[in-house]
């Protein structure tokens, strides 16, 4: 009988590790896709000079919001800060929406520049 109880209580706590594991795989695997949009969004700054809307098309397209910190527009050298947040809704770590946001930079002009 002692087993039987064990065993039920211990399937309890096993099953929320297994949630809470998977919402930390999940918002790791966000973060790298926020990271990798952020290399491709950081290129086409530093190429076309500015924000497009290609640019927000792309990141939209993707799943997420960009972003712009600076508010003036840049020229050749400028720095552009950005940040890309996608919201993700876990299943045990929190009852509300978490957003995950990667704030990244990117230099006006560098790849042109020789």
């Amino acid at each position: 009988m002692a087993y039987k109880l064990g065993l039920m209580l211990s399937m309890g706590l096993m099953m929320a590790v297994l949630l809470l594991s998977g919402d930390l795989m999940t918002l790791t695997e966000v973060h790298s896709m926020l990271d990798a949009i952020s290399l491709t969004v950081s290129y086409k700054i530093q190429s076309e000079g500015t924000i497009s809307q290609a640019t927000y098309k792309f990141v939209e397209d993707q799943g997420a919001t960009l972003i712009p910190l600076n508010t003036q527009t840049p020229s050749f050298g400028d720095i552009v800060e950005y940040k890309i947040c996608k919201q993700y809704q876990p299943m045990i770590l929190s009852y509300d929406i978490i957003e995950v946001c990667v704030s990244r930079s990117a230099v006006v002009g560098y790849y042109l520049s020789r």
